[in-house]
């Protein structure tokens, strides 16, 4: 009887006389406000597949001037309704506790569980008496309002609280300005003949001047190899010469044979 007393009251809270009354009646701040009016509709759209059967029995038994399908079909839309509020309702909590200078999500959840306990009697009353108090029910009007604002107000002072809590960024250092690219180096030519002498460097230059080009000094020319001799002496007076390789004669050639080869032999006159 207690429980369904308490939940009857708080049935009435919506009605400013009787809110002051209710044990469980929304605080006065605007945080612990919407937070009990997140608890008090979450507790209501809980209810919703429980008591429809007993609501479809009432407005059936009881048609109002519209129809029964007329009337049936608001409730789905207030279904509808409450999760829209709810989602507005945890986007404000949210934001406020983020903005909070200091912890306060332990006292918007004691204030949630506060707005849920409206509902603390379903089990101690009849299906019928829930359902008229379920049907009878919606939550103060200014619910989703003040959420907004606290929304907006939370934003603001999040802002606030970022800006002044951000840290001083240090002045990014000028950048270095970036060195020209080298100028790319011609690849050496190869030179039709060696130098074979170093280039004497000038003693002194004139600024300004440019120097004159050194000709290049010239390879000399190679040593011919010493020719193997073209006749070797046999005698003191006779010389044999090779037909193949001659070599002068100082005096008179003739025909011979040495070593079975025909060969010239110079005979000094």
């Amino acid at each position: 009887m207690a429980n369904a007393l308490l939940l009857a009251i708080a049935l009435l809270a919506q009605d400013g006389a009787m809110a002051s009354q209710s044990p469980n009646a929304p605080p006065a701040d605007e945080y612990g406000y919407v937070s009990w009016c997140y608890g008090a509709l979450g507790g209501y759209a809980s209810l919703y597949d429980r008591v429809m059967p007993e609501v479809t029995r009432i407005e059936k038994a009881f048609p109002g001037p519209d129809g029964v399908q007329a009337a049936l079909k608001t409730y789905p839309e207030l279904r509808t309704q409450a999760q829209k509020d709810l989602k507005v309702m945890s986007t404000a909590i949210t934001a406020a506790e983020k903005a909070s200078p200091r912890p306060i999500s332990q006292y918007g959840a004691a204030q949630i569980k506060r707005g849920s306990a409206i509902w603390q009697g379903a089990d101690s009353v009849s299906k019928a008496r829930l359902a008229q108090m379920w049907m009878s029910w919606s939550p103060p009007s200014d619910c989703e309002r003040r959420a907004k604002t606290l929304e907006t107000k939370s934003s603001i002072l999040g802002k606030a609280l970022n800006y002044n809590a951000a840290p001083t960024m240090p002045t990014p250092a000028e950048p270095t300005p970036a060195l020209p690219p080298a100028a790319e180096t011609p690849a050496p030519q190869p030179i039709a003949q060696p130098i074979s002498q170093p280039v004497s460097k000038p003693a002194s230059m004139p600024i300004g001047a440019t120097p004159a080009a050194q000709p290049l000094a010239q390879k000399p020319a190679p040593k011919p190899a010493p020719a193997k001799p073209a006749a070797a002496p046999v005698a003191a007076n006779e010389v044999i010469i090779d037909p193949a390789n001659p070599a002068p004669c100082a005096g008179s050639l003739m025909p011979a044979k040495r070593g079975g080869k025909n060969v010239l032999i110079c005979k000094a006159d």
